[in-house]
């Protein structure tokens, strides 16, 4: 690979990452518990379906973003936000999922996933990641919950 960044290659494979997450917020609207399965079992597919592109956008997602495609991933990432945002304010004010700030709810659903992914793009996993997905959809509804019921505790504590 030549030293120029593959700006187009990162930039691509990352709208078309948000595009599909954005369709499974309308397809499971008023489900947030599947949508968050679904969004952990699309992470683990997104990898194994290509390997190379998943190293790709881990190795050079940085760069391109803080230089030649900062402009277009701002605005990919300002309506996958807007999008995201939503979905959850729609998932917490029907009393279907518990509020969280989008960043602790990230975290509880793509970073272990993400970790996941790396470990078996890095050859230290066996299995495919997506024998996983059923269990890790489980672990991160049931940390969305554990986290809602602990942040309502402490709200309840300090009243």
């Amino acid at each position: 690979m030549s030293d120029e960044l593959p700006v187009e290659e990162v930039v691509t494979a990352l709208e078309e990452y948000q595009r599909r997450t954005v369709d499974l917020y309308h397809r499971h609207e008023g489900d947030p518990e599947t949508c968050v399965k679904e969004m952990v079992g699309l992470h683990l597919r997104w990898t194994e379906e290509d390997p190379d592109r998943a190293k790709l956008v881990s190795r050079y997602r940085a760069p391109v973003i803080a230089g030649p495609g900062r402009d277009r991933l701002t605005a990919s990432n300002a309506a996958y936000f807007e999008e995201s945002k939503r979905w959850m304010k729609e998932s917490t004010g029907s009393g279907a999922m518990p509020s969280l700030s989008f960043n602790v709810l990230h975290a509880l659903v793509f970073a272990p996933t993400q970790e996941l992914a790396k470990h078996w793009l890095g050859g230290r996993l066996k299995r495919q990641p997506t024998e996983y997905a059923d269990a890790m959809g489980a672990a991160a509804w049931a940390g969305i919950v554990a986290a809602g019921e602990s942040l309502q505790t402490e709200a309840g504590a300090s009243s």
